[in-house]
């Protein structure tokens, strides 16, 4: 009986050793999102990003976005408050926060190349007039001891450039503090035969950020190259962290490039 009693209670032992190892591990205060179902939920925000950036036509009012964002907040079984206050927490905690997104990102992409749906005629026609010619990668961090401040990118004649191209380089910033000034400059060129087209912007908030570069319609495009730079003397220590980078090509004249320029002049 005493034997008995004496594995019982080494086994309740050895469950609330197991238990209180679980709370320190854990990195979350109570009341936030747990880090892995965050990641779920990062997963279904991407995607239904990505629904919008597809069929932005379909999503040009607040409440049809609004809508679509209910859905994945109605999936996991969250309010829209508690995301938020969520977001606000690893927004402070961004070394969690990232390695949540770009897991997140990893395993979208994962799904994708798993599934590969897209028939070949429709890639070859997305490709012609709107591509994302984008291959640094999607995620970016700059930081005061870095070896280099400034990510710099460059792109030749093999993807299929044309007369009139436009450029629109997206991204998200994140970790903006009180104190920083123009902390990230962004530097576009477009090389046209003895022609160059420029575009210099300062970015200085959080949040998702477009350039656009106009080119000539008359010229062909031999080279469009730039970089993003990150002004570290600003706030020593600090971390910026750059997110969902694209560079689309919008091939002059087509509908997609029409519909960039009137939501432009909006």
């Amino acid at each position: 009986m005493l034997k008995y009693v004496i594995n019982v209670f080494s086994g309740c032992g050895f469950l609330i050793t197991i238990g209180f190892f679980v709370i320190a591990c854990s990195r979350v205060p109570k009341g936030i999102i747990p880090e892995k179902r965050m990641q779920h939920i990062l997963m279904d925000m991407h995607l239904a990003e990505a629904i919008i950036d597809t069929d932005p036509s379909l999503y040009q009012f607040d409440r049809d976005k609004k809508a679509l964002f209910q859905s994945v907040f109605d999936k996991h079984r969250i309010t829209e408050a508690i995301y938020d206050s969520s977001l606000v927490w690893y927004g402070k905690n961004l070394d969690i926060y990232m390695q949540l997104n770009t897991m997140a990102l990893a395993e979208i992409t994962q799904r994708i190349e798993a599934i590969n749906l897209t028939e070949p005629e429709q890639v070859l026609t997305v490709n012609e007039n709107m591509k994302d010619i984008w291959t640094i990668g999607k995620y970016h961090e700059f930081y005061f001891s870095s070896l280099s401040n400034a990510l710099i990118f460059k792109f030749g004649t093999e993807n299929n450039f044309s007369f009139g191209d436009i450029f629109v380089l997206g991204l998200k910033v994140i970790g903006f503090v009180s104190g920083m000034q123009s902390p990230i400059e962004v530097h576009l060129r477009a090389v046209q035969n003895d022609t160059t087209i420029m575009l210099n912007q300062k970015i200085t908030t959080d949040g998702y950020h477009e350039m656009l570069l106009r080119t000539l319609p008359v010229r062909r495009i031999n080279q469009f190259y730039g970089y993003i730079r990150f002004n570290g003397d600003s706030v020593p220590y600090h971390k910026i962290y750059l997110n969902d980078i694209r560079l689309m090509k919008y091939r002059y004249g087509s509908e997609e490039a029409g519909k960039l320029e009137d939501n432009s002049r909006d």
